[in-house]
């Protein structure tokens, strides 16, 4: 695209935006020029310490505490203990160290007086982070009331607003691409120009259609992102005025009729307004290394006590028999004692230990057999892992290269405890980091918004909700989704919901540099795995859960994986449910095709508003009436063609979940190469695709 071609559905002449114009369906922007978003592209890094995922755990676990912040403000000492015994208790008590309480609470004071001030609280921040808010001015008993007319009671669980029926069908749904608008007052205005055929799909601009997924531009990975069949459809938002943030909707929100649900639209309005705060506390750029740095950055981790040198280790030649080692069996039985002194010995807890052998019991003498301890080999491999358990290493800690201040200033974070070995992206010395205004930035043009209600019904018969099976990133490519919004209508009669987030990261691993390689995994929270037989861990990091309260608002960068958590009934002899809206903010850097170019495509609505306007009630019968509507249903979509449609733009989103899956890579941390060759072999035998920074 040339540089003078604007991205454009104002209507005003030509549609100009993805997939239409000319434009190419997998049209990007720069990254410095948009958003991140987590579709095969962004990653975080460096990856996150195990102590720091555990600091940001403890802090999220502290806020959902009632009045956490006059406990934090105005120190309340009891509190205070009571909440360090069980962070010391608990399973991740040997991480919180002092200096890691001290950095929590002094980003928690940090954390309280903002949430006094604006409402907001950031939790599990890193390079990308989710705000909390409690969203104020909303009539409660009227939403939840207009919410309820939207549908019968769900069976479990049931969109009540479904961006994926009645979605932009490529080559099939009417669009205005030659200009025009539908407004509010007339859905139907214009029939359009239908595009006879739909715009190439990325992997038709490719010499083949790949097998394998991986993350290389070219070889499959962002393009099975894309769908050539289907988009989800934004309505439109624009501000009011220059200084406010109070927005309108100018443009139908998908299956919700403006005629017939005119007070919900307002309350959606309110709860976008509400959101943009939010959004502009969680937006970065694609080009940047996100909101914030790591608190603990190290390349390396000290071994203490490495191999240390014993003469039974000379004693006892595991290629050897034990007649060729010593004149007689008593003089093998000394040494063998000798052995069993060292293996009983003292040893640093597990969780220090540098060596990880997974194989071997608590107690290594139940390890060997009694006719084993007349074979050299045995005796050898025990007291081998014992000189293993005995090294030991420490956690890396906070506050050591650079103190809490120059970290929430953003200086001097790129300084590490341990430096990399090969600097091939290195760590900016200062974090940058661009405020974001969506105010101010997209005032003349206004928002785009993916609105969708869903609701779960729990009944004595059917008492659990499983939650979702896998993570997932939202939208499509062609969607463009920047953000999310997620707020809690209802609640009623189930245990606290609760959503759970992971990030997609990765090591470099020419970067890293330690004695013993494992060590580096448990610093980096790498699960263990033994190669040749299992598959090495996925290249991302569970960061927890965060609870779905009424009336509060979650907002969270498209950055983020998510997968909601199974809840059940409260009292399982009455029937709950848990409602919610949720607000997906398209990329204002893009325009995409809306509800502004695309007439209404549901039957039933045409269908009442023809009745209406040619007063067919009145002038035939109503057997005739219902017969006229029948043979009409293909117009513009039909009920059952547009559930048809919904299941295959499913399996659109399916494949993009596994390309997704397939292109996050693997940690390949029991051999870190540290030569940057070698590291550049591992990386494309294992197709890990490490290569960006």
């Amino acid at each position: 695209m040339s540089e003078m071609t604007k991205l454009t559905n104002t209507g005003h002449g030509p549609l100009q935006v993805p997939g239409f114009g000319g434009i190419p369906l997998n049209f990007e922007l720069p990254p410095e020029n948009r958003f991140a978003h987590g579709l095969v592209e962004y990653r975080h890094s460096p990856r996150l310490t195990k102590r720091e995922m555990a600091m940001l755990r403890l802090m999220q676990h502290i806020t959902e505490t009632p009045g956490w912040d006059c406990s934090i403000l105005h120190p309340d000492e009891e509190q205070l203990t009571q909440w360090h015994r069980e962070a010391v208790e608990g399973p991740e008590g040997f991480l919180i160290s002092d200096l890691a309480w001290a950095w929590c609470i002094s980003e928690l004071r940090d954390k309280a007086k903002l949430w006094q001030i604006t409402g907001h609280l950031l939790v599990f921040d890193s390079s990308s982070a989710v705000c909390q808010t409690d969203v104020s001015g909303v009539p409660w008993e009227d939403l939840q009331r207009q919410v309820a007319h939207l549908g019968p009671q769900a069976d479990h669980e049931s969109p009540l607003v479904d961006p994926s029926l009645y979605p932009l069908v490529y080559a099939r749904s009417p669009i205005l691409s030659q200009g025009g608008q539908v407004t509010m007052r007339d859905l139907w205005c214009l029939t359009g120009q239908v595009d006879k055929e739909p715009p190439p799909h990325p992997f038709d601009q490719l010499s083949r259609r790949p097998i394998d997924l991986f993350r290389r531009v070219g070889s499959g990975g962002p393009e099975s992102c894309y769908s050539n069949r289907f988009q989800w459809l934004p309505c439109e938002v624009e501000f009011l005025s220059e200084q406010s943030l109070d927005v309108r909707i100018t443009s139908y929100v998908n299956n919700l009729n403006p005629k017939r649900h005119r007070n919900l639209y307002g309350h959606l309005e309110h709860l976008i307004t509400s959101s943009i705060p939010s959004w502009n506390e969680i937006l970065f750029r694609g080009n940047k290394r996100g909101r914030r740095p790591p608190r603990i950055l190290t390349y390396g981790c000290y071994i203490h006590n490495h191999l240390e040198d014993r003469q039974i280790f000379h004693d006892i030649n595991p290629m050897l028999h034990w007649s060729a080692l010593c004149e007689t069996h008593q003089e093998w039985q000394k040494r063998c004692e000798d052995a069993r002194k060292y293996i009983s010995g003292p040893e640093p807890p597990k969780w220090r230990q540098a060596g990880r052998r997974r194989h071997f019991p608590a107690n290594l003498l139940d390890a060997i057999k009694p006719d084993q301890w007349d074979i050299p080999k045995f005796v050898s491999r025990l007291i081998r892992t014992k000189r293993d358990r005995r090294s030991w290493f420490d956690h890396p800690k906070p506050g050591i290269s650079f103190s809490y201040k120059q970290w929430k200033e953003d200086q001097y974070t790129g300084r590490a405890i341990i430096p990399q070995r090969v600097g091939k992206y290195p760590d900016p010395l200062h974090h940058e980091r661009v405020a974001v205004q969506l105010q101010e930035q997209f005032r003349k043009d206004g928002l785009q918004v993916v609105i969708e209600i869903s609701r779960v019904e729990l009944t004595p018969e059917k008492p659990n909700y499983a939650g979702d099976a896998h993570f997932h990133t939202e939208g499509l490519r062609n969607d463009r989704i920047a953000a999310t919004s997620l707020f809690v209508v209802e609640a009623k009669n189930i245990t606290t919901p609760r959503i759970t987030f992971d990030h997609e990261d990765k090591i470099h691993a020419m970067e890293f540099e330690c004695k013993v390689p494992d060590t580096m995994g448990t610093v980096l929270d790498v699960e263990p795995f033994e190669i040749f037989e299992e598959k090495a861990p996925e290249a991302l990091h569970t960061f927890g859960s965060i609870p779905l309260l009424e009336g509060r608002l979650l907002s969270w960068p498209a950055t983020f994986r998510s997968k909601r958590e199974p809840f059940d009934l409260a009292d399982p002899t009455q029937p709950g449910h848990l409602t919610v809206v949720k607000l997906r903010l398209v990329d204002p850097h893009y325009r995409i095709c809306s509800t502004r170019n695309v007439p209404a495509q549901q039957h039933d609505w045409w269908a009442s508003e023809a009745r209406q306007t040619a007063g067919l009630d009145k002038r035939l019968p109503a057997e005739l009436v219902q017969l006229v509507m029948e043979q009409t249903d293909w117009w513009p979509i039909s009920r059952k063609e547009a559930e048809r449609m919904r299941e295959e733009l499913r399996r659109d989103h399916k494949r993009k979940r596994k390309a997704v899956d397939e292109c996050v890579g693997h940690h390949l941390v029991s051999f870190l190469p540290y030569d940057e060759y070698q590291a550049r072999d591992a990386t494309e035998a294992s197709g890990v695709g490490y290569e960006s920074p």
